[in-house]
């Protein structure tokens, strides 16, 4: 409504008022303001078009065919509709699964099969396990970035980057996530960690060697 009457005090032609023009009526008036059909186009203030626009203004109306819902149960499973589309977003351009080289059916079942348990498990670490502190791009960067490397018969580097997520896992289940020098046990511990030393329900062996 602003930038309608903005435009109008200035002169503005049709085309730059875009969705400001449902609150304006163009009409031919003379230099008085009275409609004439001989006379130049200029724009009118459509006061009836902004009371009505004022009377809905602050609410949202959303169809449904759940009416056992509550509206608050209907609005925030509305709002969760974001986390569906991200999904598809998650499987296209972070787990590759389009587009498809494969031929056979079956193959192509089984691509699309872990495509979508790799989302729920991300899903479920991310929602159930991390209480949504932690978004999809976090824990990709998780399953992405968490990586050691062998330096001898017993010993490991830890070339994971540190992150927020990670300091999170390790404060929560005692393993030696941010340790640079890992032992053959530190590893097999970490490949080990169990839902419940995930959920800080059980610490793991935090193994004894100091921050790299």
């Amino acid at each position: 409504m602003k930038k309608a009457r903005a435009l109008k005090a200035a002169a503005a032609k049709r085309s730059e008022y875009g969705d400001s023009a449902k609150y304006v009526t163009f009409s031919p008036v003379d230099g008085e303001g009275e409609v004439r059909e001989d006379m130049k186009v200029a724009a009118m203030l459509n006061h009836e078009a902004i009371r009505k626009a004022r009377a809905l203004a602050g609410y949202n109306m959303i169809v449904t065919s759940e009416s056992r819902m509550g509206p608050l149960a209907i609005y925030g499973t509305y709002h969760r509709l974001w986390r569906i589309e991200e999904s598809f977003r998650v499987m296209k351009s972070k787990l590759d699964a389009r587009p498809v080289y494969l031929q056979r059916q079956s193959t192509i079942s089984g691509h699309f099969l872990v495509c979508y348990i790799a989302v729920l498990l991300m899903r479920l670490l991310q929602m159930k396990v991390l209480g949504d502190s932690f978004s999809s791009k976090d824990i990709m960067g998780l399953c992405r970035g968490l990586d050691v490397c062998r330096t001898s018969d017993r010993r490991y580097a830890n070339i994971s980057r540190r992150s927020p997520i990670i300091e999170e896992l390790a404060s929560r289940t005692g393993l030696p996530l941010l340790h640079f020098n890992l032992t053959k046990g530190n590893v097999k511990a970490i490949s080990s960690c169990t839902l419940s030393m995930l959920r800080g329900e059980g610490k793991g062996p935090s193994a004894g060697r100091k921050r790299g």
